[in-house]
């Protein structure tokens, strides 16, 4: 067995980094320049002799590229040789916000609620497994994909906020018949026998045909009582009195069995998952080398659809609100796929730096939010207005030689995997959204996104490890289970509030703590909260999964590292209040330094003061290596369209020095200046942009140091 294990380690360590998504097509063609995106509104085409003097304005400010909505005609793109993607291909039945008649949602749920709160108001305006709905919105995506097919468009994109409910917003979406009907058949999946499901939702149906989910008043109600099924409405009261404690439930499990909602929930992820990927696949079936996406991603939650590894996997590009970590697990998840982000900043420093923060993530280009705000159409010039000016430089530099040098380069990272489990958060929403009452339906996903705590842990989690120096990656439940980060003889596993683990899951991470990594080796996981006392169905377990780890991080309820042959430290500490902390005050945190002290023996590649907040970029070219150093932001875009606040202990210059594992040639690519064959690079940290070196195994013999990597 140990002579085979390296062949299969390095099989299952590439499932991994790949995060087992569906792999690129080779038939989309690449996409290896950053595009630079203009949102087209209405006036420009209302003069149609002026249209050469609108696409200079946008040349001018650094725009390479447009977009056509829908339908309409490319031909004045084509005329004046602009690239562009094809907005909204299907503009009914992913988006409610438009089209449907759920439009005003704040006054949708308020009369559900004034009226008795009616559940026949839970069968959705389109049914997403309704075979007409997805035959008219194939039929319609499929004639605009003819249309530009000769054009060779940069992408399609098939709806922009798409959800099955409206963004994230919470509500019981779809109890269509059709819907119930493809739940019980998706139920046969994961269930050997009726007898089994109603053993694990503890309910008594008599039949497939009578099987039908709970609704979120219905499983309140377990909760509120504590009895299996379901009479009269919830005791509000008691809902918002709840409060978990591990030892008090588990006398009382059937209050925590959230099985019979959780399932539907999870359906309903695959739903929508499952008719974008029809409607991909039949784009492609017509144009197999434009890549396939969608646009106003939410961030991970119980409603909407949002499951962001099934999304993952039926996507050829995205373009993510960056709301709870999205745009990075989105990044763990399609590696190598493009992802863009819509710009809407006004000022050239905040525009600067995120955007350079995320082509070091990985993204391919930027949507400029709109035409409409940046031409002064009043004069007849049509000159850029103040904000078009100051988002120029940036534009500009974003597509320069020295961006596409970092666009070009593999990025690395460490085998540090912070658990991402959709059950989990199906978990996290129901315990905290009990304070709500019976007002649940009003925890609208713009506050989820300021409030839900299990996204700050996640967070801070994250923001953690990388101002230690570390490149962490995401990894779902289903990679979880094939165990592939366990190979490397020094790795991490994070579980950031994991609720909810499968039997393969914890026997997964039970391996990876038992194993036998050389002597050097280091295998440990990072639990905050406690992990896996709920199964994949989100059912509260009578006692802990079978194993030693699972005993310990059940019964943990602050954070602890756990490592092989029992070593561990714990911290009653929550990790919550770090982020708060660290953008009030730079300064040293004794639960960093508490996680610092834990993961000595796994030192990072590039060492740099950890109370910096300093966000460290690795790259590999041919010739050597590429280094960015940034301070690191938090970057929680909100849902319209505007940053959060809060940065302003990170937004001040700072001198720091990074320690190299080796010596190396460093040129610092920004001035192109030879620093010297060193081990240690002394630099300022511009809040606003990152600082960007070369390491290499020789010195280069050109002057330019861009012209010549450049070649690569």
């Amino acid at each position: 067995m140990r002579i085979c294990r390296p062949l299969i380690g390095v099989v299952l360590l590439n499932l991994v980094f790949s995060g087992l998504s569906a792999e690129p097509s080779s038939n989309l063609r690449p996409w290896r320049e950053y595009k630079t995106i203009m949102w087209i509104g209405d006036t420009a085409y209302q003069h149609p002799e002026k249209l050469p003097l609108f696409f200079q304005r946008l040349r001018e400010m650094g725009i390479n590229a447009a977009m056509v909505f829908g339908d309409g005609d490319p031909q004045p793109l084509l005329d004046n040789h602009f690239p562009y993607y094809v907005e909204n291909l299907v503009n009914h039945g992913l988006c409610l916000k438009f089209n449907s008649n759920v439009r005003d949602w704040d006054k949708f749920v308020t009369d559900w609620a004034n009226n008795g709160r009616p559940e026949s108001s839970l069968v959705r305006d389109y049914c997403l497994d309704d075979p007409q709905w997805l035959d008219s919105a194939r039929k319609g995506s499929d004639s605009i994909i003819r249309k530009n097919k000769p054009h060779q468009p940069l992408a399609y994109n098939l709806r922009d906020e798409l959800s099955t409910t409206v963004s994230a917003n919470p509500f019981d979406y779809d109890f269509n018949p059709l819907a119930l009907e493809h739940f019980h058949a998706w139920l046969k999946t994961q269930y050997t026998s009726l007898a089994g499901l109603n053993a694990e939702w503890e309910t008594r149906f008599g039949s497939w045909d009578d099987v039908r989910p709970f609704t979120t008043d219905q499983i309140k109600n377990r909760m509120a009582t504590g009895d299996a099924l379901q009479r009269g409405h919830p005791d509000w009261q008691q809902v918002q009195q709840l409060h978990f404690e591990l030892k008090a439930a588990q006398q009382h499990p059937t209050r925590w069995n959230f099985s019979p909602w959780a399932d539907f929930r999870s359906y309903m992820d695959m739903s929508l998952a499952r008719a974008l990927d029809n409607l991909r696949q039949s784009a492609h079936e017509i144009d197999p080398n434009t890549p396939v996406g969608i646009e106003g991603t939410q961030m991970p939650d119980a409603f909407g659809g949002y499951d962001l590894w099934r999304l993952a996997q039926v996507l050829d590009w995205v373009e993510p609100y960056d709301i709870g970590g999205a745009r990075e697990i989105l990044g763990s998840f399609m590696p190598r796929k493009p992802i863009l982000t819509t710009v809407f900043e006004s000022e050239t420093l905040q525009a600067q730096r995120r955007l350079w923060h995320l082509l070091l993530e990985g993204d391919r280009g930027c949507l400029v939010w709109w035409s409409e705000d940046c031409i002064d159409w009043k004069n007849p010039d049509w000159p850029l207005t103040p904000k078009a000016k100051a988002l120029t430089p940036v534009l500009q530099e974003i597509t320069s030689p020295l961006a596409q040098l970092f666009l070009g380069a593999e990025p690395e990272y460490d085998p540090v995997y912070i658990h991402y489990s959709q059950p989990s958060i199906q978990v996290d929403w129901l315990l905290e959204s009990t304070v709500d009452g019976s007002t649940w339906l009003r925890r609208f996903s713009s506050f989820e996104a300021e409030h839900n705590q299990m996204a700050k842990t996640r967070t801070a989690c994250l923001k953690a490890l990388q101002d230690l120096g570390y490149s962490p990656r995401f990894i779902s439940s289903p990679q979880l289970e094939q165990g592939g980060f366990a190979i490397p003889d020094r790795a991490l596993l994070v579980l950031p509030n994991s609720w909810a683990l499968s039997k393969k899951e914890s026997a997964a991470v039970e391996s990876f703590l038992r194993s036998e990594p050389q002597e050097s080796g280091f295998h440990t996981v990072f639990a905050d909260g406690p992990a896996g006392i709920f199964d994949e169905h989100a059912r509260l377990r009578n006692g802990p999964l079978e194993g030693e780890f699972a005993q310990i991080v059940s019964t943990n309820t602050g954070c602890l590292v756990l490592g092989p042959n029992g070593r561990f430290t714990q911290t009653s500490s929550n990790s919550c209040g770090y982020l708060a902390e660290r953008l009030k005050k730079s300064a040293d945190s004794a639960w960093l330094q508490w996680l610092y002290t834990s993961l000595q023996p796994m030192r990072p590649k590039i060492l740099i003061p950890q109370a910096a907040h300093v966000r460290i970029h690795r790259f590999r070219i041919k010739t050597g290596r590429l280094v960015a150093f940034e301070r690191n932001i938090d970057y929680q875009m909100s849902e319209d369209l505007k940053q959060n606040g809060g940065n302003q202990a990170l937004e001040t210059p700072i001198q720091t020095e990074a320690t190299l594992p080796e010596p190396a040639y460093v040129y610092d690519l920004r001035s192109e200046t030879f620093l010297g064959h060193t081990t240690h690079i002394r630099f300022t940290l511009d809040p606003w942009q990152p600082s960007l070196f070369a390491l290499l195994p020789e010195k280069l013999p050109a002057k330019s140091v861009l012209a010549e990597l450049g070649r690569e």
